[in-house]
């Protein structure tokens, strides 16, 4: 205009030199505003209206990934919690637990208290160190005397673990040993049930295995060292040289494993050298605290967590076959998209973001299926599983990080499986299809994932089908003993002279021996399926006196008399233990068929004497031989043992052992009756019956089996459902091809047959990869099973039948559909 032109040319070549107005709008917002949020929630609710639209497909997709994700979520709650989160103690990394060595065995001893206390006076390596045993004890006081776990500790044993208590104090330097005073600290959770959870119990006065004992503290809540089991802390006045102890300490800054496990060899070998008589060969070992608290029960969680993995890996392959199929079936309409104009990266930002959220959907299911699923399962275990830092199992936030990582992996990295494929091909052949053909590629894709599935699902059935005959095993074992109609009650007995408990003991046998309902009464030390025994070393007398180093040893049980009629164990030869065999008399003792067969191989052991390292018992004369047994749990071979009387060799902890004509349980009223008619102020530590102990010695198996179990059939579900839907696609795909092939005269049985043969082909590639995977990864189950090896042929091959069986079960329905297409209706279609 200021040339000289008028205003509506000019505005015309204006806009010439400037171009599209509306363009330039548009390029302009793209730059200066949030387009990328815009459509991300455009695709958002477009993906929500079409997941909406395809319910069938989304309700299944959602189904496989709960089941996947929630299990893979409860299991890392599991197995982040036992065995990856530190211990609740601060500094845990330093927190190291001393041990003996045996010269018999490579693994740990516990510990004298004279070595205790020569590692503490020499050990340059620790800050500080806390020696502790535990056991049960009687409280009096209430309505009847009870008995609890409490904790015998040295006076450093809540510094060491730098605990401090939620009441009162703990124990001060000096305040142990037999002149020290009888001093408590409680739980907190025993601090709550047995007082109400006062803040006046401090400083109360409590009577604790026959003694008063003044409360001074109380625990926090989450303090479960080393169980939380142990109600009640004592501080340590024994002084005797049994090894009977455990050993917590913690290292100096600066000082490595390497260097304190060399200075405790050290130790140990000096002390060895000073006092031959109880430490010849024994030397020392070092094991980090977590290691020790989680290194049982490790490989079953690591087999459990990547059992879930698996079934993770079939649920997310059965998602990708089924976006992979949904995507097909779009073929169409993503094609009429692009030929609009549509970008390919924005029709893949969209099918990625549908992904997103039905992994997302997925994930918030899994995850509370996951919660409800752990609360059930804790529920479900057994009181006394095997499972540490059973307490602290619940999500929390590092868990939530995993399962939102989870989702969105799986979402990305499954949602670009459509976009891999979709639009790749032709447009003007795609438009002309329809989308009803399936590329070769995307065939073998589909194979691929099948026999993933068919794979994956045949390594857990056979880890499965292996824990399942090892249960079976299990039960089927002999233990030596008839549990029916026994019950045991554990008492540990009242202070007093040894002959007086002697005395207590025959009283309540006496007394419950004139029950009607009594079939026969004794007792033991430590009953079967304990888990543990005494032992000690104990050799021929008649034959030179072995090294120190290489004294034979073996399981020592304190018995009355009647002790193997009341359990059913058969006499082989020789006597039981009777009236005779008194306090003061010839020791005697009876051993069982393999101590017998180690100390007197073919020889006649009755009358023959040992030399036996047990209280006073010095030479034992051997008067019966009994059949073995499984003492320590089902699992457990036969040990060497020598019985002892506890007439002649009295014994603090006793357990009743009561053989019934009717249900034991009908008898724990009468029981505790005759028990405190005897002694009021006598606690009872447990009552149970032996088939209750054990089914509780057997519970980590049967729990590990049922585990495993349940997730194979789960993978073998997902599994079928991936064939199914494979197959019923490919014959929806196919329904021109197969509507030709039948109206130019094709027979329908050869039809069915082609079909069925080409899944049970796929799925026998996959079963022949997964016997493959399974002989590679079942020998890490080793350890979990029992009297089976992890190559079972009658496993492996009957979860192959199994397979195919299931396989061609899923095949036939959609088989039978092919070959009953109509070719009128499948042609007019096309």
């Amino acid at each position: 205009m200021d040339a000289g032109d008028a205003a509506e040319p000019a505005r015309l070549n204006a806009a010439k030199d400037f171009g599209n107005v509306s363009l330039v709008k548009e390029v302009t917002r793209e730059m200066w505003t949030f387009t990328s949020l815009e459509r991300l929630w455009q695709d958002a609710r477009y993906a929500v209206r079409s997941l909406r639209r395809s319910f069938g497909f989304t309700l299944l997709a959602l189904a496989a990934l709960a089941l996947g994700i929630g299990s893979t979520t409860a299991m890392f709650t599991v197995l982040y919690t036992v065995i990856i989160r530190p211990l609740p103690f601060p500094d845990p990394d330093r927190l190291v637990m001393l041990w003996e060595k045996s010269p018999r065995s490579a693994g740990q001893n516990v510990v004298s208290i004279l070595n205790f206390r020569a590692w503490k006076e020499r050990a340059r390596s620790f800050a500080s160190m806390a020696a502790y045993n535990q056991g049960p004890k009687n409280l009096l006081g209430g309505d009847e005397p009870i008995q609890i776990t409490g904790a015998n500790v040295t006076a450093d044993f809540f510094r060491v673990l730098r605990v401090e208590p939620f009441l009162g104090r703990g124990f001060a330097s000096g305040e142990e040993g037999p002149s020290s005073p009888r001093l408590a600290v409680l739980s907190h959770g025993f601090w709550q049930r047995r007082f109400g959870g006062e803040a006046s119990v401090i400083g109360r006065r409590v009577s604790i295995g026959g003694a008063h004992h003044e409360i001074i503290g109380v625990l926090p809540p989450d303090f479960a060292f080393p169980d939380r089991r142990v109600e009640v802390f004592t501080s340590l006045r024994a002084e005797y040289s049994g090894r009977d102890f455990q050993v917590v300490a913690r290292l100096r800054p600066g000082v490595g494993l390497d260097s304190a496990r060399a200075e405790m060899i050290s130790i140990a070998a000096v002390t060895a050298a000073e006092n031959p008589a109880m430490n010849a060969g024994y030397s020392a070992t070092v094991t980090p605290l977590h290691e020790q608290t989680v290194g049982r029960i490790r490989p079953l969680l690591q087999v459990l967590f990547a059992t879930v993995l698996l079934v993770l890996l079939i649920a997310c392959a059965n998602v990708a076959n089924l976006l992979l199929m949904r995507a097909l079936g779009r073929d169409r309409e993503m094609s009429v998209r692009l030929a609009l104009g549509a970008g390919r990266w924005h029709l893949a930002h969209q099918l990625t973001v549908e992904s997103l959220i039905l992994a997302g959907a997925g994930g918030l299911l899994g995850t509370v299926t996951a919660t409800w699923g752990l609360r059930a399962l804790l529920a479900t275990l057994p009181a006394d599983f095997p499972l540490p830092r059973v307490h602290e199992i619940a999500a929390d936030s590092t868990v939530l990080w995993f399962a939102i990582i989870l989702c969105v992996t799986i979402g990305l990295l499954f949602g670009m499986v459509p976009v891999f494929f979709s639009g790749r091909g032709d447009l003007s052949e795609s438009l002309r299809s329809g989308g009803r053909s399936v590329a070769p590629r995307q065939r073998r894709f589909h194979q691929i994932m099948v026999v993933t599935e068919v794979a994956v699902a045949l390594v857990l059935v056979i880890g499965a089908g292996l824990m399942i005959r090892s249960l079976l095993r299990l039960h089927q074992v002999e233990l030596g003993f008839h549990p029916e109609r026994v019950i045991t009650v554990r008492m540990v007995l009242l202070p007093g002279k040894p002959t007086s408990q002697t005395q207590v003991v025959d009283d309540i046998l006496r007394r419950l021996r004139t029950l009607p309902q009594v079939v026969s009464a004794s007792s033991i030390s430590i009953p079967p399926m304990a888990g543990v025994n005494s032992a000690t070393w104990y050799y021929r007398a008649d034959l030179p006196e072995p090294a120190r180093a290489n004294r034979p040893s073996g399981d020592i049980s304190i018995v009355m008399p009647d002790y193997f009629r009341t359990m059913g164990i058969a006499m082989l030869m020789g006597r039981d233990f009777g009236d005779q065999d008194r306090f003061g008399g010839t020791h005697v003792g009876v051993l069982n068929r393999t101590a017998a067969q180690a100390l007197f191989g073919s020889e006649n052991p009755l009358g023959k004497r040992l030399t036996v390292s047990w209280n006073d018992a010095g030479q034992v004369e051997i008067v019966g031989v009994v059949a073995d047994i499984r003492h320590r749990n089902p699992q457990s071979k036969p040990e060497p043992c020598l019985f002892l009387p506890n007439t002649q060799l009295p014994f603090p902890l006793a357990s009743l052992v009561i053989r019934t004509s009717t249900d034991p349980r009908l008898l724990i009223a009468a029981i505790k009756g005759e028990i405190h008619g005897v002694d009021a102020d006598q606690g009872v530590a447990g009552i149970e019956t032996m088939e209750e102990r054990i089914a509780a010695a057997g519970a980590q198996p049967r729990v590990q089996a049922w585990l495993v179990a349940a997730f194979s059939l789960s993978a073998l579900a997902l599994a079928c459902i991936g064939i199914y839907g494979v197959i019923s696609y490919t014959v929806s795909q196919r329904t021109r091809e197969i509507g030709v092939r039948v109206a130019l005269g094709a027979d329908r049985l050869r039809i069915f047959g082609q079909i069925l043969s080409e899944s049970l082909t796929v799925a026998s590639a996959g079963i022949v990869i997964g016997l493959g995977a399974s002989v590679a990864l079942t020998r890490y189950m080793e350890t979990l099973l029992f009297d089976i090896k992890p190559i079972d042929p009658a496993v492996y091959t009957s979860v192959a039948i199994l397979m195919l069986i299931v396989t061609a079960a899923a095949s036939y329905f959609p088989s039978r559909r092919a070959a009953t297409v109509d070719p009128v209706v499948a042609l007019r279609d096309e």
